[in-house]
């Protein structure tokens, strides 16, 4: 519930609540999203589907000929990489995502800066779900209280609790600028 809450925020930044219909299914095998594909499409829905490519933006057409060919590819709308590579595109909003959880700033400096990420558009960052564990950890700390004892340890991402609180931060216009594939999913609903 919570990412879907978070989600529809985002979406609704440009489209007004009545153009969607929110459901997020989570589903990670090619077969499993082919099945929910056909579901779609059997039933005449005006249905999309956005899932992480896990690669580089020069492999989609690649992905969705090898495993989708049989489908309206029009439909299917890919996180380049991962969902993370949306939240690296924004590091203001890692910024008020600390300041949100108290988390304890540890170092100064710009995470835009960091070398991670620094000068790379966010399409090309492999792994950006592990980068961000790594960025939270070298900015942040997190103190944790068990009884009378106090233990401070860096922060680590979790993306079933961290996510959808980063994804709701989020500025969809900036991402439309950003990533191609965000612009192409926000217009085709738009003209449903």
């Amino acid at each position: 519930m919570f990412f879907r809450e978070n989600f529809h925020k985002l979406f609704s930044q440009q489209l007004h609540p009545t153009e969607f219909d929110l459901k997020i299914i989570s589903f990670g095998s090619v077969t499993q999203t082919k099945s929910k594909l056909s579901h779609i499409e059997s039933r005449g829905l005006n249905g999309v589907i956005l899932i992480d490519l896990d690669a580089q933006k020069e492999e989609k057409n690649d992905r969705l000929n090898d495993n989708y060919s049989e489908f309206n590819t029009d439909i299917i709308f890919f996180m380049i990489q991962e969902m993370e590579a949306w939240i690296l595109s924004q590091t203001d909003k890692i910024e008020i995502f600390g300041k949100n959880e108290n988390l304890i700033r540890k170092r100064d400096g710009i995470i835009s800066d960091n070398q991670l990420i620094k000068n790379k558009h966010p399409e090309t960052i492999k792994k950006p779900s592990k980068k961000l564990d790594t960025i939270l950890r070298q900015c942040f700390d997190v103190l944790k209280v068990k009884g009378s004892k106090k233990r401070v340890t860096g922060k680590r991402y979790l993306k079933s609790k961290d996510a959808p609180k980063l994804i709701g931060l989020l500025d969809l216009s900036e991402l439309m600028k950003t990533f191609d594939e965000v612009d192409r999913l926000v217009n085709h609903i738009k003209s449903l």
